[in-house]
């Protein structure tokens, strides 16, 4: 599977109520692929809530510090979930998306482009120790 198909069934399959373009490729795949859903340009999405954000050229040319601004920005401002894809010249690795909490979900090697994928629900999974069973218990303190 190539990373479009891969998009395009992401796509139909997260059915997003209004979607928030990274660049003007992710505008012409999402006008393709979902053509009744609202798309609105990062600089807009501030003003209506997105529930997804797609990049297919956002990443390309930026350089690691622009790059990991722009997801930032991205993560907090537009959307709690990410769609990403960093081809070869990416400057960020799977390590560095990893590091800000992307899964890779495809990789295509005829284009050598990868899928990066975020969710603000499932990126950290509830560690076992957080729970009210191992906080402080007020009836066995003694002062």
């Amino acid at each position: 599977m190539d990373w479009r198909e891969h998009l395009q069934s992401r796509l139909l399959a997260l059915q997003p109520d209004r979607l928030c373009v990274l660049d003007e490729a992710a505008r012409e795949f999402a006008a393709e692929v979902l053509p009744a859903t609202p798309t609105l340009p990062f600089e807009q999405a501030h003003t209506a809530p997105c529930t997804l954000a797609l990049g297919i050229a956002a990443l390309d040319g930026l350089d690691e510090n622009a790059a990991r601004h722009l997801i930032h920005r991205v993560r907090l401002y537009a959307a709690p979930r990410v769609l990403l894809l960093a081809r070869a010249a990416c400057a960020l690795d799977d390590d560095a998306f990893r590091a800000l909490g992307f899964v890779r979900e495809l990789l295509d090697p005829a284009d050598h482009a990868r899928i990066q994928s975020y969710d603000l629900a499932t990126y950290k999974p509830v560690p076992d120790w957080l729970n009210a069973r191992f906080w402080a218990h007020p009836e066995r303190w003694e002062p």
